[in-house]
């Protein structure tokens, strides 16, 4: 992990001139919400699912880009050729895109209480620590597939390959239970899946507390693993 805290913090550094795009990650959640409570009479049964596609699809789309941004750049290859473990490369990346990402929920939580009319039937606290996990979920789908982009459409063209057929099959518009099983059993293998399990178990108490166990450790076991991939593609980089 030796210079992850540099990497990160130039991170911060830069977006903080990027004003621009400090306001897109303000503005755009808030915006969605609130045209959201204007189309959906009773919003509540669909809140959990709202909340749990919007953190995954606005952090994957906010890291991939971003990420790719410091590649084509020549960032990556300077702090690469920097005396910085790529561990902690790595860890300075999700550092300091978490961060923003961090933001971007607290304006989507904030957003979902004032036009959704949001409670939370197991606590506020749960909510954010589900929301950040899935933050951290996309945050690290977003870094492993930036690598194999070569420009910014690459990197946007991998949301109808990978970020839509979750969102179809992960239980935004059918509980994964009444699928078929040709593809409930890819559903059961996808991030968003179990954010909206936990979500739905957090915001209605709709599931059980065993259920939302394993939809917590499912989340875990995904950071980890997009956080390997990412280490092995920077180290194959390197």
């Amino acid at each position: 992990m030796r210079g992850a805290v540099p990497v990160a913090g130039r991170i911060l550094r830069t977006l903080r001139g990027d004003r621009r795009t400090l306001a897109l990650v303000v503005a755009v959640p808030a915006f969605v919400v609130y045209l959201l409570s204007e189309v959906f009479p009773r919003p509540e049964p669909v809140a959990p699912v709202i909340l749990g596609v919007f953190v995954f699809f606005l952090t994957y789309l906010l890291t991939a880009v971003g990420f790719l941004r410091e590649r084509t750049a020549g960032t990556l290859e300077r702090v690469l050729v920097a005396p910085v473990a790529r561990s902690g490369v790595v860890a300075g990346y999700v550092l300091g895109y978490g961060a923003l990402a961090a933001v971007q929920s607290v304006v989507l939580l904030a957003a979902a209480v004032a036009f959704l009319d949001v409670t939370f039937a197991n606590g506020v606290a749960l909510f954010v620590a589900v929301e950040l996990l899935g933050a951290f979920t996309a945050l690290g789908v977003g870094v492993s597939l930036s690598l194999f982009a070569e420009n910014e459409f690459q990197a946007v063209q991998f949301i109808p390959v990978v970020i839509t057929p979750q969102v179809i099959l992960g239980g935004t518009f059918l509980p994964v239970e009444e699928l078929p099983v040709y593809l409930a059993w890819p559903a059961r293998a996808m991030p968003i899946t179990y954010l909206i399990r936990a979500m739905e178990y957090v915001v209605l108490d709709r599931r059980t507390p065993g259920e939302f166990h394993v939809a917590v450790a499912a989340l875990v076991a995904f950071v980890a693993l997009a956080l390997a991939v990412s280490l092995a593609a920077i180290r194959r980089a390197a």
